[in-house]
């Protein structure tokens, strides 16, 4: 393969120009080596100037560590400086309150973004690739991504920019061959308990086999449809935006005129625009604000990450920024059944009834049963405890609920407004979490307590 038929993307896309500083994110497996390499061959072409970063993010014990070192060695062999950074991904984790891999995102674009700043460079380029693009749409149309999840990983985003995303993995595997160049493997990348390991190694090989053989080319072509549709609503939206603004605030009105979609990617835009990123907001938290401006009442909504929140107060609606996260008292309060209880710290209703002879089920997360016959002494809803630990429906052990939360991916802003009912023993249900096993309903339950919460 021709070492610049690898770069056909930023051929096609001119993502470099004369006098580009360019940081390369290398991690030392094929798809950075490979682009490293290309890049370092055609430098001189692009007209740039290359740098190298890695991040250890520690995930991987000793091997993440000679990771470092082989980057270093291979920055060093081109005659190019590395920066490598070390931070304890697994540990940072718990206080950003994500999984492993979102948190690895997370902390390598940081990092990405404070060195190239740090440098002066203009220009990021990670190894994305074309099977990875094919990986993304399938992941996020399993999740129920709107259009802008189908074209998330683009060519150029802001310095980012992805030489090889026109490139499939084989032919990336090949060029590795040709040029023989070392490379590191990570393990990790074979393990089907990750989403994305399982669509890469059971789901594409069962649609090419049994649906159709050119289905990556097919994704593709779905990712590069939806991301320039995106771009139209995006551009239409700040539009919109631009008409209904006045200073900070919206018209609520002339908001609700406009078409959902566009509608949708405004509120998205105002929380980026304040939040930085996207992160843990999900279409049930952009219609949640759009249902309370078609109540037509006065209202206040928090947001994911607890800083940002929505507001309407008359004809006026926006979305701002705290400059600190509100402090809840902690709260502490019998739960009759039946009955109801509302607690308005953290806008939350919990509906209580009592049924006879219950079928045991499986119940969406706002919901739970309880055998009544279970509970000792009186049913509270309370704030979370340090230390607090469920007995996980379906599991033998107890678990501190700071791990669930981590495990459900629930960020920290989340957890200041969580609540548990409880008995005079133990936690029987985090709401809207999970449900213990000592409140299991079964064949033999007489009697149990339906739960039920809603957020406002």
């Amino acid at each position: 393969m021709e070492n610049m038929d690898i770069l056909r993307a930023a051929i096609k896309h001119r993502m470099f120009s004369q006098g580009d500083r360019v940081l390369a994110a290398v991690s030392g497996g094929p798809d950075s080596v490979a682009m490293l390499h290309a890049l370092h061959t055609h430098s001189a072409e692009f007209g740039i100037r290359l740098y190298v970063a890695h991040l250890n993010h520690q995930i991987r014990g000793e091997e993440s560590n000679l990771d470092e070192v082989f980057v270093h060695n291979l920055a060093h062999s081109f005659g190019l400086e590395a920066i490598i950074r070390r931070v304890d991904v697994p540990s940072l984790r718990e206080e950003l309150g994500m999984g492993v891999e979102e948190a690895a995102r997370f902390v390598r674009y940081k990092f990405l973004r404070d060195t190239s700043t740090e440098l002066g460079a203009n220009k990021i380029a990670v190894g994305h690739n074309a099977d990875d693009r094919v990986e993304s749409v399938l992941l996020n149309v399993i999740r129920g991504a709107g259009i802008s999840g189908l074209g998330s990983i683009r060519p150029i985003r802001g310095n980012i920019v992805r030489p090889l995303l026109d490139t499939p993995r084989k032919e990336i595997e090949q060029y590795i061959k040709e040029n023989a160049l070392p490379f590191r493997i990570d393990e990790s990348n074979m393990d089907t308990s990750y989403a994305r390991n399982r669509i890469r190694h059971e789901l594409i090989p069962l649609l090419e086999q049994d649906y159709n053989p050119a289905i990556r080319e097919a994704l593709v072509k779905l990712a590069e449809i939806a991301g320039a549709q995106n771009d139209l609503i995006t551009d239409l939206a700040n539009a919109a935006l631009n008409e209904i603004r006045d200073d900070s605030n919206i018209n609520p009105v002339h908001f609700l005129d406009l078409h959902k979609a566009l509608q949708y990617q405004v509120i998205r835009a105002e929380i980026e625009r304040l939040k930085g990123n996207l992160l843990d907001v999900g279409y049930e938290h952009v219609e949640r604000v759009i249902e309370a401006l078609r109540s037509g009442e006065d209202f206040t909504i928090t947001l994911p990450s607890g800083l940002i929140y929505a507001e309407r107060r008359g004809d006026k609606f926006s979305i701002r920024k705290r400059e600190k996260l509100p402090e809840i008292e902690p709260f502490d309060v019998p739960l009759p059944a039946p009955g109801s209880v509302k607690i308005e710290l953290i806008g939350l209703n919990i509906q209580a009834d009592i049924i006879d002879s219950p079928t045991p089920g499986k119940l969406p997360p706002d919901e739970a049963l309880i055998d009544a016959d279970s509970i000792t002494g009186q049913l509270r809803i309370r704030s979370i405890h340090p230390g607090d630990r469920i007995v996980p429906l379906g599991m033998q052990g107890s678990k501190k609920l700071q791990d669930i939360f981590v495990d459900k991916k629930i960020s920290k802003s989340e957890r200041t407004r969580a609540a548990v009912v409880v008995d005079d023993e133990k936690v029987l249900w985090v709401v809207g979490v999970v449900s213990s096993e000592r409140g299991k309903v079964t064949d033999k339950t007489r009697r149990a307590i339906h739960l039920r919460s809603e957020r406002n």
